[in-house]
């Protein structure tokens, strides 16, 4: 049994969730899933030790232009996702993998196609043979108006540091040693704020504090606004203020009604302050994971600062925009 996940959680209502199709049998997931993960973490080459990339914002996405196989468009820098997503809509003649199910937070199911990709090139950075899931991501381009042909995930990025300044509009990455320390431009500013975190099944999780209660985040730069699990303390609730009703829409087609509004404060490494917030139950993105996640922050966090992520040493530091 293999398991496959790719997730991203947006402000248009829209999550993805890729799972094998024997749910029933969550607690033998991770042992082949972290195996498969372990063959999926490329090594970036390229002649370079510091590379700027420009990006752009859509809506509250962050937009990389890159090249896959000589096609070239814009691709959405996700680190929800655990690895590569190419939309469907491009990339259509792939292996249909019949032991892979797609379901997404919905509960619709459909068959999961594969892909093997020759080369994908950011700039100088580039990598070669890649295995990416291939998926529909039509709800996010009639959303936003624009074309993505996929989700940059989370390993594309993990034998690196990466830094994203949303202000500046650019992504920066540096090439590390086996401990984490760059190769060039050793000199690293000491940070506003910083904290460790852990590796779920190629999700970064971090602690966080909602009205003084203690809670476990999963860092996504896709999500536009906090998620949040409909069954936590009471307490977190008490900050949170309800507006409306929403839909949020499945990459399956499927709909559920959530809770829509603003979260009053929250503590992520730095302080937050009136977040956007859905309310959902995020039970089976969970069991996805294999831990049990309070929510997601994304780009509430992005907007305060320089965001740096060092994947060897577990490690998420901001510094902070002047005049915030």
């Amino acid at each position: 049994m293999r398991l496959l996940v790719s997730l991203f959680c947006l402000l248009a209502f829209s999550s993805f969730l890729s799972l094998t199709a024997d749910a029933a049998h969550a607690s033998a997931w991770d042992g082949v899933y972290n195996q498969r993960l372990l063959m999926q973490r490329p090594t970036p080459k390229g002649d370079f030790q510091k590379l700027v990339v420009p990006v752009r914002s859509v809506g509250n996405l962050i937009i990389v232009e890159a090249t896959i196989d000589g096609l070239r468009g814009n691709f959405i820098l996700d680190t929800g996702a655990p690895y590569l997503v190419l939309n469907a809509t491009y990339f259509r003649d792939y292996e249909e993998v019949p032991d892979f199910t797609s379901t997404d937070i919905n509960g619709s199911v459909q068959n999961q196609k594969v892909a093997r990709v020759g080369k994908l090139k950011i700039n100088e950075l580039y990598y070669e043979n890649l295995e990416a899931d291939v998926s529909d991501l039509s709800n996010i381009e009639n959303k936003r108006g624009i074309k993505i042909l996929g989700l940059l995930g989370l390993n594309l990025f993990m034998r690196t540091e990466m830094e994203i300044d949303i202000r500046a509009q650019q992504l920066l990455i540096y090439k590390v040693d086996r401990k984490g320390n760059r190769l060039a431009f050793k000199e690293v500013d000491e940070a506003d704020y910083s904290l460790n975190f852990e590796m779920y099944n190629n999700a970064i999780i971090a602690p966080g504090m909602i009205n003084g209660v203690e809670l476990s985040f999963c860092f996504d730069t896709g999500a536009e606004a906090v998620l949040l699990d409909n069954n936590l303390p009471e307490e977190v609730y008490e900050v949170v203020s309800i507006r409306s009703r929403r839909a949020l829409i499945g990459a399956g087609g499927g709909q559920t009604e959530v809770l829509y509004g603003t979260l009053l404060s929250l503590n992520f490494m730095a302080p937050l302050q009136a977040c956007q917030v859905l309310v959902t139950d995020l039970e089976l993105i969970g069991k996805a994971y294999g831990y049990q996640v309070a929510g997601f922050v994304g780009n509430d966090l992005l907007r305060q600062g320089v965001v740096s992520l060092n994947f060897r040493k577990k490690e998420m530091r901001i510094n902070r925009y002047k005049g915030l």
